[in-house]
C-alpha cells in the first residue's frame, strides 16, 4: 500500500508513529521521474511494509530536503522500529530486503 504525504506536519506526524514490526519506507521523488515510477513497483512488493511518497515537487518540503541533503532522486529512507537508513536510486528487491534485514539486526 501506497500514500501520498502532501505537507512535512503530516511527514513529521508519521515519522513519529511506531508501527511495530511494520518497514516504513519513504521515498523521496516525482511523478515524471521514470526511476522513482520503477522503485515503487518494488517498494510495493515488500511484504509487511508501507510506502508513503513525497514529491520533491512539493515546495513546502524544500528546506527539508536541502537539510537531509536530497539532491538526486529517488531517495528512500527506511525505517523499522527506532533504526533508519537511507539510499538513492533504484534497487533490486533483493538489495531492499538485505537492507530491511540489516535494519532488523540494528545494523
Amino acid at each position: 500500500m501506497s500514500v501520498t504525504i502532501r505537507d512535512l506536519s503530516t511527514y513529521n506526524s508519521i515519522n513519529s508513529i511506531s508501527f511495530g514490526e511494520k518497514v516504513v519506507f519513504f521515498k523521496f521523488g516525482g511523478e515524471w521521474c521514470s526511476p522513482c515510477v520503477e522503485l515503487d513497483k518494488v517498494l510495493t512488493t515488500v511484504s509487511d511494509s508501507m510506502l508513503y511518497k513525497i514529491s520533491v515537487d512539493n515546495d513546502d518540503f524544500n528546506s527539508f530536503l536541502m537539510d537531509n541533503k536530497i539532491y538526486n532522486i529517488p531517495v528512500t529512507i527506511i525505517k523499522y522500529k527506532e533504526h533508519t537508513t537511507r539510499f538513492q536510486g533504484v534497487r533490486t528487491l533483493e538489495q531492499i530486503l538485505e537492507m530491511v534485514e540489516k535494519l532488523k539486526q540494528g545494523q
